[in-house]
């Protein structure tokens, strides 16, 4: 008989106690397991605030929402991404704008976003990817000198750390006033959404 993964031999009775918690408390949804995740992710990602959701979607939309992201409205999203990112931008309204990836594939070519611009652009959309955070520097650049948002999408890089801070938490010392930028960041099976 099979004990599972690595991972999971290494963790199973914190696993399993929380298993055990969830299952007796009959909270499947919300509750203070919730609420204990929210408090330790944000910590862990040097954020003010985390709230769960259910998918990275869910976790970028609001992030949109809140930015005034609509009907009409452009953002540019990386053509090599999951999905869910470019679904997320569709489900407020607005239309994703694909551009392609740096050689290396793991951020959006900062020469190739800034063509991609229009009138109708609100907001650039960088992914970190495989663990990888983005080049966020030269995309912050484009987004201040266009008054563009930028809201990162961190579900693929967890921990990942960008310029000392881990993703999810923003560029610290960057001229983009904090209020142009969010970010979301998915985990399984439950997303979250943090921010600064």
């Amino acid at each position: 008989m099979s004990t599972g993964s690595a991972a999971y031999r290494e963790l199973r009775a914190d696993l399993d106690a929380a298993v055990r918690r969830v299952a007796a408390s009959g909270h499947y949804l919300l509750g203070a397991e919730l609420e204990a995740f929210e408090a330790e992710f944000a910590e862990y990602c040097g954020n003010g605030h985390c709230a769960g959701v259910g998918s990275g979607s869910a976790a970028l939309e609001p992030a949109l929402r809140a930015l005034g992201i609509g009907p009409g409205d452009e953002v540019v999203v990386p053509a090599h991404t999951c999905i869910a990112t470019w679904l997320a931008v569709s489900a407020v309204g607005a239309g994703p704008v694909p551009v392609d990836p740096t050689p290396d594939g793991l951020s959006l070519d900062p020469a190739l976003v800034e063509a991609a611009l229009t009138p109708r652009t609100r907001a650039v959309l960088p992914v970190h990817l495989y663990g990888h955070p983005a080049d966020l520097d030269p995309l912050l650049a484009i987004a201040e000198r266009h008054a563009l948002a930028v809201v990162e999408d961190a579900a693929q890089a967890h921990g990942a750390r960008y310029r000392g801070r881990r993703r999810s938490s923003g560029c610290p010392g960057t001229p983009v006033p904090t209020r142009t930028r969010s970010s979301a960041r998915a985990t399984t099976p439950t997303a979250s959404a943090t921010s600064d």
